[in-house]
């Protein structure tokens, strides 16, 4: 049944990432197109009297690409999308092929104008050119690069001719990828080799870096992602989930292997080892931040009482390679350069933690900056 529904300025009409239920059609007002990038809003289009959004659902079991948020006062007519599904099966084929044709050019060219609003955005490292410096610098250490002789993913580059090729080939900043390379040598992806200039100045020299097959498979994955049409929540870090992957994956090294090639833990000993060794108490809070983000921890209990868990130990290795990456480009932009003088962040006995996921507070947090938890005002 066809419903006409009325936003005020501000509201929003459909979320990123949620199912097409309706297709509609504005009558009055306009709609922005927004897509999410660190937790504020990027508007790639707005949407006028006439125009139609949700369509592509006709085609596909698609999900929104974009929130969409009332610019003003707005008049929608709302239609099931089962019921356009019907209507648009009724027309003849010659009408399918134009609607579905420009239905897609619609589609490519709203994909078009997100890329070159995140391209464009005014931070040191935009989404949308992550992926592409990760390719530039892959690329550039492959074909020029020195590799070692028993490790051939371990290459060490020339930094003036890393710089000089991805400025010439690519047209990339030489500031912004010497930034990625500190970025790289702060989370030890990366080491340099400095020399003496005749100044008696020390200045980069070489850049060894320690695997170009994980920044070509965070590219491949970073691209992928983004590209999906919906929200990602894959490349979008939960510094929680990111605590426990890290933690996970170096108390699995070197652990049993079932048949299924999941490595199996001991719930004990991770319990306690997380608490001692990492200054966290496990609690299922930590596993559902964790299969947010679609990676997934099995428990089994056993009759004398033992309980196992067991799970991807190379996939929690590499998301957890990932998102420390995103982290750190999300800090990046956030403060304008790569801070390589931060110091890791340590809960120590005496520092104020959160309760649920011991993540550090101070007496300004309401609530936990890292699991979002309700503080206790006289606790922190």
């Amino acid at each position: 049944m066809e419903n006409v529904k009325k936003l005020k300025r501000g509201e929003q009409l459909f979320k990123e990432g949620e199912p097409i239920t309706h297709v509609y059609m504005i009558q009055s007002g306009k709609v922005a197109l927004m897509s999410e990038r660190g937790g504020k809003g990027i508007e790639v289009q707005a949407s006028g009297a006439g125009s139609v959004l949700g369509e592509h659902a006709l085609f596909m079991n698609g999900k929104h690409e974009f929130s969409g948020e009332a610019l003003q006062e707005v008049k929608v007519l709302e239609v099931p999308i089962e019921l356009m599904k019907q209507q648009f099966e009724k027309c003849p084929p010659g009408m399918k092929i134009l609607i579905k044709s420009v239905g897609e050019e619609l589609r490519n060219a709203r994909k078009q104008m997100k890329m070159q609003k995140l391209e464009t955005e005014r931070v040191p490292c935009p989404q949308g050119v992550i992926h592409r410096m990760f390719t530039i610098v892959h690329l550039i250490a492959r074909h020029i690069g020195k590799k070692k002789a028993d490790n051939p993913n371990e290459v060490t580059v020339a930094w003036d001719a890393l710089k000089l090729y991805s400025s010439r080939f690519f047209g990339e900043s030489p500031q912004r990828l010497r930034s990625l390379m500190d970025l790289l040598l702060k989370i030890k992806f990366a080491e340099f080799t400095v020399r003496k200039t005749e100044e008696g100045e020390e200045e980069l020299s070489d850049v060894r870096l320690a695997d170009v097959q994980l920044l070509e498979d965070f590219a491949e994955f970073y691209q992928y992602h983004l590209f999906k049409g919906s929200k990602a929540e894959a490349i979008y870090v939960d510094l929680l989930a990111l605590k426990v992957a890290k933690a996970f994956g170096e108390l699995s090294a070197g652990a049993e292997v079932d048949h299924k090639g999941a490595s199996r833990l001991d719930w004990t000993v991770v319990l306690a080892e997380c608490k001692a060794k990492y200054r966290f108490e496990l609690k299922n809070t930590h596993l559902d931040s964790l299969e947010r983000k679609g990676l997934f921890v099995k428990r089994q209990s056993f009759d004398d009482g033992r309980m196992q868990v067991s799970f991807d130990r190379n996939e929690f290795v590499k998301m957890a390679h990932y998102w420390s990456i995103i982290a750190e480009i999300d800090k990046w932009n956030e403060h304008g350069f790569v801070n390589l003088h931060e110091k890791e962040e340590v809960v120590g006995p005496e520092g104020a933690a959160c309760p649920t996921c011991s993540g550090v507070i101070d007496d300004k947090h309401k609530f936990c900056p890292h699991c979002g938890a309700k503080l206790n005002p006289t606790a922190a």
